[in-house]
């Protein structure tokens, strides 16, 4: 790759888009990984059809986004190896076919396969972001590890939503606390970062125009009420309330990143 990609102007379809991928292939590893340790195997099914459904989704608000979507096959039928949009446009798609396989015949085969392309697909965006030219994304190294971790709060949050996720309540609850944390500080570390990289770019969303996205709808709904009511184990608590605001904390995440960067 020559230089920094230029991406075009992004509007609320990307954040949508992204903030599907994140749910997806959230689901399916937090399924894939409760699996791997308990038999697990309705929950794993479960996932894949979220997996399908949202990756699905995601890429249709895609295709809406590029104004001519009947040109997208383009991108399929051209080797373009240096093109990161080029590999997530493949990661999605067979990612997409293998969660689809596991979801039909819950090979553990394909199973292994769509969580090695879930984590890539995870993460992918935010290596298209950190690679772009644009300072608040290109200026810091975490943006692939803030998505990939705020995919499995999204993810197993969604799961604990689902029609199996009452089984699980604990066990979800456990991984949607790990990562809780994690995304909290890698969040942290994102913005002090962002401040010598992109300065008005930071302030902008710590105390400027998105200030609301980021204090009301990022770090309170999103990350720090529902890890007070998952360390506090009030069990008074409803599960899908605390589901809700995880998963609406994910989409506040990918509207601050996309708007504030622009």
């Amino acid at each position: 790759m020559s230089g920094p990609i230029v991406l075009g102007q992004w509007n609320f379809w990307i954040v949508l888009y992204l903030w599907f991928v994140g749910i997806g292939t959230g689901a399916f590893l937090t399924a894939y990984y409760i699996n791997k340790k308990d038999d697990a195997s309705d929950l794993l099914a479960r996932a894949s059809w979220i997996g399908v459904a949202a990756l699905a989704a995601g890429s249709l608000l895609l295709l809406i986004d590029l104004g001519r979507p009947l040109r997208f096959w383009h991108m399929f039928v051209s080797y373009r190896g240096s093109s990161v949009m080029w590999i997530g446009s493949w990661l999605i798609t067979i990612t997409t076919i293998l969660m689809f396989i596991v979801a039909l015949t819950k090979s553990k085969g394909a199973a292994a396969l769509a969580a090695i392309g879930a984590a890539l697909t995870a993460s992918y965006v935010g290596v298209l972001l950190t690679v772009s030219a644009i300072q608040l994304w290109s200026g810091t190294l975490l943006l692939p590890w803030l998505f990939l971790a705020s995919a499995f709060t999204t993810g197993a949050a969604a799961l604990s939503l689902s029609k199996d996720g009452s089984r699980y309540a604990d066990v979800l609850g456990e991984v949607g606390k790990a990562y809780g944390i994690l995304e909290l500080i890698i969040l942290i570390l994102f913005v002090f970062w962002s401040f010598a990289a992109a300065p008005a770019a930071a302030l902008s969303m710590v105390a400027g125009k998105y200030v609301g996205a980021f204090w009301v709808g990022v770090l309170i709904i999103g990350i720090a009420a529902p890890l007070y009511l998952e360390i506090k184990s009030d069990k008074k608590i409803s599960i899908a309330a605390t589901g809700l605001m995880v998963i609406f904390g994910g989409l506040a995440l990918r509207y601050l990143v996309v708007f504030a960067g622009q």
